[in-house]
Parts: structure tokens; sequence; C-alpha cells
């Protein structure tokens, strides 16, 4: 019969090797010098090794210590894992979570997904801001944002959901008067721009081997996806935009893929959520659907 250990001195342990001292793990555990001091002793009876070299002032991990410290934190976490996975199954998401989200992915991907969230879990209610200006997402107090493009580095917690290509289109009409076969051809064609892009001089096309640069003739700048589209459509222009925000109207006809052979860059739609805050279930069950459920 194999021998049982009080799992309980694991704690004391990894306080201990974490504050350094005996009355520092004492103050995170709430109990007494004493009892920690009393529980690190027998534990070292029951792995037959000193675990912790001590002096006056400090306590470090001998070589067998450091090593029982990693595997008895890694078991401490995953008991903890082990306890909130139980009580989220029987947690009841509810609550409020303010969401921003650019407008054409807003409208017509979460807004969607959000509608069939809440007939689920009907007792959360969502703040959902739609705006295509870059949110800040601590200060103005986001729970989650969705995010198109390219992320910079921040302290935010990212992860992807879709990927994307960008292409350039423009209306039926103006690809017939252009006639545009190779991208220096679209020096022809006046450029309509992202307010998002501001400042971006020239966009590369490649395919195979080639390489070519295309610098556009801004004629405007917009900073709503969907008021770019309706000037494209009702214009003698074209412009750039993720490929999944447009399939319906490229697959109605009512705007037209230039260059299909030519590659642009390729990006990523992502979740963000602010650093170091408590996920609420509300959150954590949005978050787990969202990467589930939305796609293009």
């Amino acid at each position: 019969m194999s021998r049982r250990y009080n799992l309980n001195r694991l704690s004391h342990f990894v306080a201990t090797v974490d504050a350094g001292t005996i009355t520092g793990a004492a103050e995170a555990l709430g109990i007494s010098k004493a009892v920690v001091s009393k529980q690190l002793q027998r534990l070292e009876e029951d792995v037959g090794t000193p675990l912790l070299l001590r002096n006056t002032r400090h306590l470090q991990p001998t070589a067998a210590g450091r090593q029982f410290y990693e595997d008895a934190k890694s078991a401490l976490t995953q008991a903890n894992n082990a306890f909130e996975r139980v009580q989220d199954r029987d947690r009841v998401p509810k609550g409020t979570l303010r969401i921003t989200a650019p407008v054409d992915f807003g409208v017509s991907y979460v807004a969607p997904f959000l509608a069939k969230f809440q007939d689920t879990y009907p007792e959360v209610m969502v703040d959902l801001h739609l705006s295509d200006g870059l949110v800040d997402i601590i200060e103005d107090r986001f729970d989650l944002a969705f995010r198109i493009g390219w992320l910079t580095d921040s302290s935010n917690l990212a992860r992807k959901l879709l990927d994307f290509e960008v292409i350039a289109i423009c209306s039926p009409t103006t690809a017939a008067r252009a006639n545009i076969r190779e991208p220096e051809d679209l020096s022809e064609i006046p450029f309509v721009q992202s307010s998002v892009m501001s400042g971006r001089t020239e966009w590369v096309f490649e395919k195979d081997t080639q390489s070519k640069a295309v610098s556009p003739n801004v004629i405007s700048e917009i900073n709503i996806t969907l008021a770019m589209v309706a000037h494209v459509m009702n214009g003698y222009c074209y412009t750039v935009l993720p490929d999944f925000l447009l399939k319906d109207d490229l697959r109605q006809g009512r705007l037209k893929r230039l260059l299909p052979d030519w590659s642009l860059m390729k990006g990523g739609v992502y979740t963000v959520t602010p650093p170091n805050r408590v996920r609420s279930n509300a959150l954590k069950r949005f978050l787990e659907l969202a990467h589930q459920n939305i796609s293009v």
C-alpha cells in the first residue's frame, strides 16, 4: 500500500520559497509562523532530504528543494484549475460585458453571435460599442475588444480569432474603364484610404518571386469601412480592405477584385482583453464560444 502524504504541506513550502521567509509565508497564508515552521519540518521528514537552507534572515531551496518547488507549484496550479473548472461549470454567467469592435465586423459577425449568446445566457447584459477608431480598452474600461489587422506590442492579452488577406477592390465599372493588368497600372485610379492606415505611402503586391510596390494616389481618407465601400462602389477609385468584409459584395457583383493573381499582406482578427484583470464567468464563456463559433 502506497504511503499517503499531507498535500497541504506543499502550499506551505511553495509559499515559503515565494516569500523567502517563514514570516512572509505565514502572512500570505494567514496562519502563524509556528504552524508554517512545523509543517516544513514534517515535509522534509516526509521526503527524507533537506529542502531549504536556513539562515537568520532568509531561506533558499536546496538543489532538491528547487526541483520539488517546481513540481509542487505545478501540482497546486493543476489543483486550483480543477476547482475553478468545477465552479465555472455550475456558475451561470451573469453581469455586464463592455465590448468594442470595428463597425463592419461588429455588424456582420459580433452582433449575430451576441444574439445567440444572450439567448443562451439571458442574464448577461452586453454594452457593444462599434468604432473603426482605435479604442483604449483599459482607459475606456472595456472587458473585450475585437481587433482587425496587425497588433502592436502591449500588455493586453490577445488571441487570434481569424486570418484574412487584404485585397484591392473597385466597382465593376471602374475595373472595365481602367483595365488593370499589373500593379503599376493602379496609378491610373485614385485611391480611397482608411484613416487607420493614414501615413502609409505604398502597398506591396507579390506574385511568385515578383514583388512590386505601388504608391497610391490618395483622393480621400475615411474612418468607416462601410463608407469606404460605398465610395468605391459609386466612384472612379479603388481601395484595399480585408477580404472577409467584402465577400457578399464580391459574390453579388457589386465589387470586383483587382489583380487576383497578386497578393497583398495577410493579417488577423483578434480578441483582446486587459491584463491583470480577473475574468468574470460571463467573459470566459463569451470568449470560449466566440472562438468556437465566429468564422468567415
